[in-house]
């Protein structure tokens, strides 16, 4: 190669030299233009949210009480079946695994029942019924407070509703958090109907 051809051959070598950092710092900008994209919408659009459950509805389906004189002893077999509602607001699906329900009468759990696992859709509800039987071998120990709550005319319950679950965007972001739901229902005597609700839900992240 003369002189003269290798002269020429620099400026093309420095060409392409600049051209392969031009595309190399070209598609680092792309790289950090669509990292800071995603990040904004992981902070806004995607920000993952509390799911919560909540308790719509509590209806008396079945109920066997027995009470004996003269010395006032009451027996209470109790059907409870609710409807909770479990409503999602974010921008991707929440599944849920198996949850748990408990009633307590005076610090006495007295029923409980398991609650299905399911898929609540993006920004969406789901209403899951399930039943719950409060027996009366399980109020014996508080036979005496039963006696005076009957007499009083209300009789009432605690009831905790526990759903554990996951939010998944994209399989990048995830949120685990268990929504809670405590109610207090009062059972009217001796009409034997629900006489007053009153819930309180939260979320445990």
């Amino acid at each position: 190669m003369t002189e003269e051809e290798g002269t020429k051959s620099h400026p093309l070598r420095r060409n392409r030299r600049r051209l392969c950092v031009s595309l190399t710092l070209l598609v680092l900008v792309l790289l950090l233009t669509l990292f800071i994209i995603c990040l904004i919408l992981a902070l806004t659009l995607f920000k993952p949210k509390d799911p919560d459950a909540r308790v719509l509805s509590t209806t008396i389906t079945g109920v066997s009480p027995r009470v004996t004189l003269p010395v006032l002893h009451v027996e209470l077999n109790l059907t409870l079946d609710l409807v909770v509602r479990v409503h999602n607001p974010n921008r991707a699906s929440f599944t849920h695994s198996d949850g748990a329900s408990h009633v307590t009468y005076r610090g006495i759990q007295v029923a409980d029942a398991d609650v299905a696992p399911g898929k609540v859709p993006s920004r969406g509800s789901e209403d899951m019924k399930y039943r719950l039987t409060v027996e009366a071998d399980r109020l014996a120990e508080k036979a005496g407070s039963l006696a005076t709550d009957v007499l009083s005319g209300g009789v009432g319950f605690d009831i905790n509703t526990r759903l554990p679950g996951r939010v998944n965007f994209l399989g990048i972001i995830k949120r685990h958090a268990v929504a809670v739901s405590d109610c207090h229902i009062v059972v009217g005597f001796p009409r034997l109907k629900v006489k007053s609700q009153e819930c309180n839900t939260r979320t445990k992240i």
